[in-house]
């Protein structure tokens, strides 16, 4: 390097310091002009200054936005997309623009972006589905859905919002059956139950809107709300010759002697990822009691609602730490069973049958997730391993392919694609 263009990487570097001293100090309007001039130059401190410029530009969005200037912050925050490419919220940001000034059309149409980059996010696909809702976009709302639902599998949040578009145009049948699935898909969503509910009241099933009302304040005992609703299903019950019993949530209850293991077990129908962090922890010597008390608090909980799946896979997991491999391919069974399309549980299952010997039904197993939305790189070499033990190989092949498309140079898979060479 000459040394014309020593002195110019030199003022560059000067100009980069500059720049993030302005940026870092507050001065964000001030750092966007000064590291401008960096934007177009390839060298690190080039890539560097578009990194903190693009920042920069979003600070002053995010200011523009506090002040009511959305037509400024919408500028500011695409000019930091352009900077440094879109961020999570940075679409976060420009949607909350669109829809605080009643601009779904474009709201809409930044969010389909948005699943253009990432099509495994379900709640984007339920916000793009909204906003072309809002937009005067019905028939475009219901076929969002459905396809992130054939892409996704039975997401409780996409068949809760389907769900939701039915009973808005007063098709109670239709409405109960959508949120009765998404119901059984995520178990523990309040919302989903209470939606579920006065879907039930509005289709004539008051049975069902008292079950469903209870399930949410069971989920949720502070909400006065949901009691209310609850003791008025009941009394339109009671009137219609329909006796029901009301049980109040186990925290507003009197104790019993086993009242821990019982809130440990609505704790659990809350919160699954609390068996979740559990389950993600290295082998010890404390797993022997500790999986035996979650191994009771999970049979408390399927003792009140046998046909959630979610509970049952998770009931699998946590036999499968005791040694119970049995009981654990039961209730892996039965969650499946319950949910056919429970990819988790599905890929869990073939990693069950592939211990027990099983490949031919690991197989199925794994290829019936991969249709249902698990179109990850770790579940195809899954799939490529055992179709490679099971004297597959051109199947193999192009499983470990499809993991290396998704994931270039994906390790795993370029193993199994060398030793299927070898």
């Amino acid at each position: 390097m000459g040394r014309r263009g020593k002195k110019k990487t030199l003022q560059d570097a000067e100009r980069y310091r500059q720049g993030l001293q302005l940026y870092c100090s507050g001065r964000a309007r001030e750092a966007v002009g000064l590291l401008e001039e960096l934007s177009d130059h390839g060298d690190l401190a080039g890539r560097l200054g578009r990194y903190y410029r693009g920042l920069s530009h979003r600070c002053l969005g995010v200011e523009a936005l506090q002040a009511g200037r959305f037509d400024e912050a919408e500028a500011q925050f695409r000019a930091a997309i352009t900077c440094i490419g879109r961020r999570a919220d940075l679409t976060e940001y420009l949607c909350g623009i669109y829809a605080r000034g009643g601009r779904f059309e474009r709201c809409a149409n930044e969010l389909d972006r948005a699943v253009g980059q990432d099509s495994q996010c379900a709640e984007t696909w339920r916000r793009l589905a909204q906003a072309q809702w809002q937009a005067g976009r019905r028939e475009q709302a219901f076929m969002t859905l459905s396809q992130a639902v054939r892409r996704l599998g039975d997401r409780g949040v996409l068949l809760m919002q389907l769900g939701l578009f039915h009973a808005a145009e007063e098709r109670f049948d239709e409405a109960v059956e959508c949120l009765a699935q998404a119901a059984r898909a995520d178990c523990t969503r309040p919302e989903t139950h209470t939606y579920l509910a006065l879907a039930a009241a509005g289709a004539g099933d008051i049975l069902q809107a008292v079950r469903s009302f209870q399930r949410a304040w069971a989920l949720r005992p502070d909400d006065m709300t949901v009691a209310l609703e609850l003791a008025m299903a009941a009394r339109a019950a009671d009137q219609s010759g329909r006796g029901v019993v009301v049980r109040p949530p186990q925290s507003l209850q009197s104790p019993v002697a086993d009242s821990h293991i019982r809130q440990l077990a609505a704790y659990v129908q809350s919160e699954p990822d609390f068996i979740d962090a559990f389950l993600a922890l290295p082998t010890s010597g404390a797993d022997r009691d500790l999986f035996r008390l979650l191994a009771c608090v999970l049979r408390t909980a399927l003792a009140e609602h046998p046909d959630y799946a979610d509970l049952h896979h998770r009931a699998s997991g946590v036999m499968l730490r005791l040694g119970r491999h049995e009981q654990a391919m039961d209730h892996a069974k039965r969650a499946v069973e319950i949910n056919p399309r429970y990819v988790h549980a599905l890929v869990h299952l073939a990693r069950l049958c592939e211990k027990a010997g099983r490949r031919a039904e690991a197989v199925a197993h794994v290829e019936q997730a991969i249709r249902h939305g698990a179109d990850w790189p770790d579940v195809h070499c899954l799939a490529g391993d055992l179709l490679a033990r099971n004297a597959a190989p051109a199947l193999a092949r192009r499983h470990f392919i499809r993991a290396m498309e998704l994931q270039t140079d994906y390790p795993r898979a370029r193993r199994g694609l060398a030793a299927l060479a070898a």
